[in-house]
């Protein structure tokens, strides 16, 4: 009666959230070498194409079938999070506990949170978490080259990176998992960074894709899937039929960034 979705994943081009979930998706289904670490495109490999029309046929569905709110093919990364926060959907879907940790203070909605990991695939293994690797950078042209690198050298310090994350609540992770097993506050003291921990640096991984190819920004930039998702919701459009429209705008920017192969 308050209605009160059973879902809130992105099905919107804005931000990273679509392009991590629909990866997700894909993945799961068994498209998870769309492009491999030599840098090349696999589009025309069948069980790419199938993962990808599975993936896009289980993210519109729902939500042609009202269990999904309707706005969220307009929502931004962080609208997954309001919605949660005020009890729109049963479930979220998201990258980082960035929902859980902004209830941090309000104890009795924080511990009523159940957060989980990526689910098993269907052969049942672990499937691999799409991870983002961040570094600090010191711009062109900067004035104070010297003390920035004199900061950056103690701020990655293991023992001083782990204290700021730990200043943050855990919603970015520690990229030691030395260190992340022999202090508490990532495996022990709190459900939800457990869980995290777990899936994003202790499970299976593997980069996003614009690690193997600079093109994968662009395409990245442009939604293609994200216009399939609006394809099959707005206009009918069969889901083969808008995944092989994807993919042929992939293959046209994929074709400005070739990848020498030694």
């Amino acid at each position: 009666m308050r209605n009160i979705y059973a879902y809130g994943y992105q099905l919107t081009a804005n931000g990273g959230d679509p392009i991590a979930t629909f990866n997700a998706w894909m993945i799961a289904h068994g498209g998870k070498d769309l492009v491999t670490p030599d840098g090349k495109l696999h589009t025309d490999d069948p069980q790419v194409r199938e993962a990808a029309v599975k993936a896009l046929v289980q993210l519109t569905t729902p939500y042609k079938e009202g269990y999904v709110p309707p706005g969220v093919v307009n929502w931004n990364d962080a609208d997954d999070n309001n919605a949660f926060h005020a009890k729109l959907m049963v479930m979220d879907f998201d990258g980082t506990i960035s929902t859980e940790v902004a209830l941090y203070n309000k104890k009795e909605e924080y511990d009523d949170i159940v957060t989980h990991g990526l689910p098993l695939g269907n052969d049942g293994k672990e499937l691999p978490a799409q991870v983002a690797t961040f570094g600090p950078m010191i711009p062109k042209g900067a004035k104070n080259v010297a003390v920035a690198k004199e900061f950056i050298k103690y701020a990655v310090q293991p023992k001083v990176l782990n204290e700021y994350l730990k200043a943050g609540l855990g919603r970015w992770m520690l990229p030691i998992p030395e260190l992340v097993k022999s202090d508490p506050f990532w495996m022990k003291e709190d459900p939800h960074r457990t869980a995290y921990t777990q899936q994003t640096l202790l499970g299976p991984t593997m980069p996003f894709y614009e690690v193997f190819n600079p093109a994968m920004a662009q395409v990245n930039s442009e939604h293609p899937f994200s216009v399939a998702e609006f394809d099959v919701i707005n206009n009918g459009m069969a889901p083969q039929t808008a995944i092989d429209k994807a993919f042929k705008r992939v293959e046209e920017i994929f074709a400005k960034y070739p990848i020498a192969q030694t």
